[in-house]
């Protein structure tokens, strides 16, 4: 486990959340930050965005986007939050980060740190080995999708959030 996963399964043993879904907007409130929901508009597509300084932490999320994908970009900024602490910074008094398209292509390493963050904190390993265990003892016949479908529900996380983390911990190989 490396330093980005432990420091979100040292955020969920701190609020002794053992199950899913994770009360990610609660855990945020409880480390102080505030949360506004907005519609963001412009041509980045912006999901997410953290603002900080001395004073304030604000999380600023689209809230023209579906719930599920608010959860992850909740989770996504509390990622800049606990892991680029000291990261840019504009005249050296407020900082803003945020999430957009770019985010997710796995370019810059800040973001690829944020998003692994989130997929720790929403979707963890071990949570998600209980829940198939719980899935394939109810029902034997269960396809890749299906699987999928249900456990993004159980997570409250987009498909294809859920599809990426299968695939990245090895449950699901890819296409």
């Amino acid at each position: 486990m490396n330093k980005t996963e432990k420091m979100a399964q040292q955020l969920l043993a701190e609020f002794g959340i053992d199950t899913p879904p994770v009360p990610v907007e609660d855990i945020a409130k409880q480390k102080g930050a505030k949360l506004s929901f907005e519609p963001f508009e412009g041509k980045d597509d912006i999901s997410g965005l953290l603002f900080r300084d001395k004073n304030n932490v604000i999380i600023g999320i689209n809230s023209a986007h579906p719930r599920n994908r608010q959860r992850f970009s909740i989770a996504h900024e509390l990622g800049h939050l606990f892991l680029h602490d000291k990261e840019l910074f504009v005249d050296k008094v407020v900082k803003l980060n945020f999430r957009d398209s770019v985010s997710s292509a796995a370019i810059d390493t800040k973001e690829i740190a944020a998003n692994a963050f989130a997929a720790e904190l929403l979707m963890p390993k071990q949570f998600i080995q209980n829940e198939i265990y719980k899935i394939i003892k109810k029902s034997l016949s269960l396809n890749k999708e299906e699987l999928i479908e249900k456990l993004a529900v159980i997570f409250e996380v987009s498909k294809q959030a859920m599809e990426y983390r299968l695939t990245n911990l090895g449950i699901l190989h890819g296409q």
